[in-house]
């Protein structure tokens, strides 16, 4: 492999892994000795990034919505395996709207820490959904956020394997089924972002009859893994990076890669949906997320790019900063 490839492998895989985990260590050739990265090399790195997608790991709940003066309640309610998930709900007077919260891997109900150490892997900034939560709240919106499983202060499940979606789509029939008992009557929209957003469309997969009076959705950067491997990977010069990734992924976790894939789901997601994705997010490639969109079946949807950035995390803040778009979406559909 030449060397600048190499190092653009490494550069590559180091950032990934970060944001998928972003405290992991990732194997690395010694890029000052200019040595070539071998198969035995490879195999390690691809290794460190399989075992770094199979579990769970928890971060902080730093803030709360008493922080930006919003009157909350802490909430717990099982999952659809019994697995206790915990959150908060933030209600809004006199509304029957309600907005469902499903995060993204690492995060939990109030965000990433990823200003501080040791979570500063992508992008060194902090996301904080709580103003996102404020902006909903003030158009108002109810808000359900909560942490999926393995995160935040929610139960394990599976020994705290995560199936990037594969398990976690349990957790989301458990919010949805919870949201109607704590609101009657209420028009429901989803906020699913990454894992969250993989979980919901295995959920509208395997049980359609709970997602019939969803009003539409926003679905922030799901992930197919294929394209993440190929950047990683198969685009940086390693041969059969998806067959040697299915198999140690496998290892760790049971699963293999395609078992959460949100682009063999999406013509099951018959909602309203908008599609928002960093366009030149380096984890993956515009042509997943314009794939996704493409097989949506309700010709209401959507595709929002965020340009201006290849930070994957950029996209995670990017209501809390703009919630123009987010309000407009929910305005239009419920």
């Amino acid at each position: 492999m030449p060397i600048s490839r190499r190092q653009a492998l490494i550069r590559t895989a180091a950032a990934l892994t970060s944001s998928v985990l972003p405290w992991a260590t990732v194997a690395r050739a010694d890029t000052q000795k200019g040595n070539t990265m071998d198969k035995s090399q490879e195999d390690a790195l691809i290794d460190q990034i399989a075992k770094s997608v199979s579990y769970a790991f928890r971060t902080p709940i730093l803030r709360r919505p008493s922080d930006y003066g919003l009157a909350y309640e802490d909430v717990f309610f099982p999952a659809l395996d019994g697995v206790m998930l915990e959150g908060w709900f933030i209600p809004a007077a006199n509304s029957d709207k309600l907005i469902i919260v499903n995060h993204f891997i690492g995060a939990n109900r109030y965000g990433y820490p990823g200003h501080l150490e040791p979570w500063t892997g992508q992008g060194g900034f902090e996301v904080n959904f709580i103003e996102a939560y404020k902006a909903l709240h003030d158009a108002g919106y109810n808000v359900l956020a909560y942490d999926l499983r393995g995160h935040g202060h929610s139960a394990e499940g599976a020994g705290n394997i995560t199936g990037v979606g594969a398990i976690e789509w349990r957790d989301v029939i458990g919010s949805v089924r919870y949201a109607r008992t704590k609101l009657p009557g209420a028009k429901i929209a989803l906020h699913s972002q990454c894992m969250g957003c993989n979980s919901t469309f295995l959920a509208m997969e395997k049980h359609p009859e709970e997602f019939e009076d969803i009003a539409c959705m926003i679905a922030l950067q799901p992930l197919s893994a294929a394209p993440f491997i190929e950047r990683a990977l198969t685009d940086n010069g390693v041969e059969n990076a998806v067959e040697r990734f299915d198999a140690r992924y496998s290892y760790y976790s049971s699963f293999r890669h395609g078992d959460s894939n949100a682009i063999a789901r999406a013509d099951k997601v018959k909602c309203p949906t908008m599609v928002v994705q960093v366009k030149d997010d380096m984890t993956t490639k515009p042509s997943d997320a314009q794939g996704i969109h493409g097989k949506l079946p309700n010709p209401d949807k959507k595709l929002l790019w965020i340009n201006g950035t290849s930070v994957r995390y950029d996209g995670y803040r990017f209501f809390s900063q703009n919630p123009g778009e987010m309000i407009a979406w929910y305005d239009a559909h419920l």
